[in-house]
């Protein structure tokens, strides 16, 4: 009985307000009807017309009111109910993952993918204190909107692309190999120099360093991530502006 009303509250909520409430009254006045029926055909058979066309007139009344206010609110709750769950998984500035979310699908796609495959690519925008120095906060949150829409825009469907904090960025690229990762890395890298100087032209160029690691069999995303990291300071180090991978230094 319960998964009938589970299934039939399930068919309800693909409406519209309006409909459900129509639905839920119409099913009301169908009961009422059903049961002056019974009732008149015991006791008043002759006053059965009138009361069946009030008691539709009462139930419309009464229910209609009523199923906008409880329904209404059902539907809010709802709708509120799956903008926080959307706010809990989302980075409210760039639209990607968040660090909680990335690290939950990641691990779910690391968990389904026993072969040890894949590669974890470490972004940072270089020397992003001093271009929020001089340029203020809101030329610094445009550079972190627009990196974020140019990994967006480049990363498949069933990878994973999140800002993870700050001006930190990551992108898990499940079943790639290290030349699928250093050519998404490269690509990223030469876009931001464009995007710098065409898209926001009153903010200086700036660059992105990343690191790359490649995962293997038995090793966890956290570890992953540390080894990534190196590879983003050992970028840093160098100069900035490069793709750092384990197996062969600089890219």
């Amino acid at each position: 009985m319960w998964g009938m009303a589970d299934a039939l509250l399930r068919w309800l909520e693909t409406m519209s307000l309006l409909r459900q409430v129509s639905v839920v009254v119409g099913a009301a006045v169908l009961g009422a009807k059903a049961l002056c029926l019974l009732f008149y055909s015991i006791f008043f058979e002759d006053r059965l017309l009138l009361d069946l066309f009030l008691t539709t007139v009462i139930v419309l009344v009464v229910g209609y009111p009523l199923g906008f206010v409880f329904i209404g609110q059902n539907v809010r709750l709802r709708k509120l109910a799956a903008e926080l769950d959307r706010v809990s998984r989302i980075d409210d500035l760039t639209s990607l993952c968040n660090r909680r979310s990335f690290m939950d699908k990641t691990d779910g796609l690391m968990g389904q993918d026993p072969s040890g495959s894949g590669a974890l690519l470490y972004i940072d925008v270089d020397n992003f204190k001093q271009l929020n120095d001089a340029h203020g906060h809101a030329a610094g949150d445009r550079v972190l909107r627009g990196l974020g829409s140019l990994i967006a825009a480049n990363v498949d469907a069933d990878q994973v692309a999140a800002r993870i904090g700050g001006e930190e960025f990551t992108v898990y690229m499940p079943g790639a190999d290290i030349w699928a990762a250093q050519e998404l890395a490269e690509t990223l890298r030469r876009r931001v120099r464009e995007m710098a100087l065409g898209d926001l032209p009153d903010v200086e160029c700036f660059t992105v360093s990343i690191g790359i690691a490649m995962r293997k069999p038995g090793v966890g995303l956290d570890t992953l991530m540390l080894e990534a990291d190196r590879h983003l300071y050992s970028a840093k180090r160098e100069g900035r502006d490069r793709v750092v991978h384990g197996l062969s230094g600089v890219a």
